[in-house]
């Protein structure tokens, strides 16, 4: 899962490079400005990474925001541990390093998710009923995060934080709970849905980014409550911490699953292959048949009644009956024998709609082209691939509903489109529509 990998960069810049972090956290800045902005030129540009690897977890880490979700997780805990402890002495002094690193990080996202949505605002691509109003949601929160991140990012460098007050910099920065709770619900916004419907890891990220921040809120509250109740016993607050960080967590499970539509994915593997049946024989092989079938049934003839000649005749003596009878059965045979030999074997005929071998194929999708592979064994798709530069959270459900549909109907024609991803569905429709007609016979 793209975040716990994210997660476990975070926690190793933060622990085992902290001392590098706070000498010369410039190089840092900068190192995290460099990849974001090569994550941004990449997404935006019309450069096509094949590799699914480098496009879903190197860039993605980035453009979708997960290594800046990561390094804020780290921001928001290293607040809510008890004090005093080693993980605080340790995390405490480079939290403003931290949080600076985690704003350059997630502009990645904020520019490359922004473009789209600009784009599909403009273009009306907007979808409708719960597609338009998650659509609404996440434009409202990633606006007002972005204003939110802004100023907090700005006053955690210390030359600007030491011009100013005191009081009046923690005022503000209380506002990071704010920040924290919508960036939660811009998560689960988004993913539930996906979760919903049964994609494929998305159940299990809603369990993690749920667990960390209503685990960071719980412990937030529970070190409030005790620093003004020093003397309280930590029992009952320990117990209500814990219901109040199970029973939510139980419920965003339930809330995902309620909904779940198991679908089967698409399989790669070779699918067994059918004869095709055979085609009717022409007319001239009707007419060779024929005659060949009358030849043997005129050798049987013959065959029939020189037996009966033979056995008829016996009146000669056993040794010239057998010369008799052996010569004229012996020319039949060979007749018989030169006739078979010289019929060409019969061999069923078969025509297939395609030729065997791998073909491509591009469309146009949501925000660019659209790439549709597929291979094809005696008329059987055995794999088909789709990739493109388009949003995954909707290329991903178009490709659930479209591939399938092509892969067991051999066809483009009387695909349906999925409900949110027209666009997305479209353009693999008329990818695979080219890459079909190339193999057609």
């Amino acid at each position: 899962m793209l975040f716990i990998v994210s997660l476990v960069l975070a926690l190793f810049t933060a622990l085992f490079l902290d001392r590098q972090l706070k000498s010369k956290p410039a190089v840092f800045y900068i190192s995290a400005a460099v990849l974001t902005a090569a994550s941004i030129i990449v997404s935006q540009s019309s450069i096509t990474v094949s590799s699914p690897f480098i496009r879903d977890y190197v860039i993605g880490m980035f453009s979708r925001g997960a290594l800046g979700a990561a390094f804020w997780a780290i921001v928001m805990w290293t607040g809510a541990l008890p004090a005093g402890s080693a993980p605080i002495k340790k995390l405490m002094p480079v939290r403003g390093e931290l949080s600076i690193t985690a704003a350059v990080l997630t502009l990645a996202h904020i520019v490359t998710f922004g473009m789209r949505y600009i784009t599909s605002i403009i273009n009306g691509r907007t979808g409708t009923g719960s597609a338009f109003r998650d659509f609404v949601i996440t434009c409202i929160l990633s606006v007002s995060m972005t204003l939110i991140m802004v100023p907090l990012t700005v006053m955690s460098f210390k030359a600007v934080r030491k011009k100013m007050n005191a009081k009046t910099w923690k005022k503000i920065q209380r506002l990071a709970y704010l920040f924290y709770a919508m960036i939660y619900i811009h998560i689960m916004v988004l993913f539930v849905p996906k979760a919903q419907k049964g994609r494929e890891g998305y159940f299990l990220s809603v369990l993690v980014y749920s667990a960390v921040f209503i685990g960071y809120a719980v412990l937030r509250l529970r070190k409030a409550y005790l620093s003004k109740n020093k003397e309280a016993s930590r029992l009952v607050p320990n117990a209500v911490c814990a219901c109040a960080f199970i029973i939510p967590l139980c419920l965003s499970g339930i809330v995902s699953r309620s909904a779940k539509t198991v679908q089967k994915p698409v399989s790669t593997s070779p699918e067994p292959t059918f004869e095709a049946p055979e085609e009717a024989q022409s007319p001239t092989e009707t007419t060779s048949a024929t005659a060949n079938a009358a030849g043997k049934a005129t050798t049987s003839v013959k065959a029939t009644t020189t037996a009966v000649t033979t056995s008829g005749s016996t009146e000669k003596t056993t040794e010239s009956a057998t010369e008799e009878t052996t010569q004229p059965i012996t020319e039949e045979e060979n007749v018989s024998d030169q006739q078979e030999s010289n019929e060409p074997e019969e061999t069923p005929q078969q025509s297939y709609r395609f030729r065997n071998g791998t073909f491509e194929g591009t469309g146009e999708g949501y925000e660019g082209k659209v790439h549709v592979t597929l291979t094809i064994e005696d008329d059987v798709i055995t794999s088909i691939n789709a990739s493109s530069d388009d949003d995954p959270e909707y290329f991903d459900d178009a490709m659930d509903k479209v591939l399938p549909q092509i892969k067991s109907s051999m066809s483009a024609d009387g695909v349906d489109a999925c409900s949110g991803a027209t666009y997305s569905s479209n353009g693999i429709i008329e990818a695979a529509r080219k890459a079909l007609e190339q193999a057609a016979n």
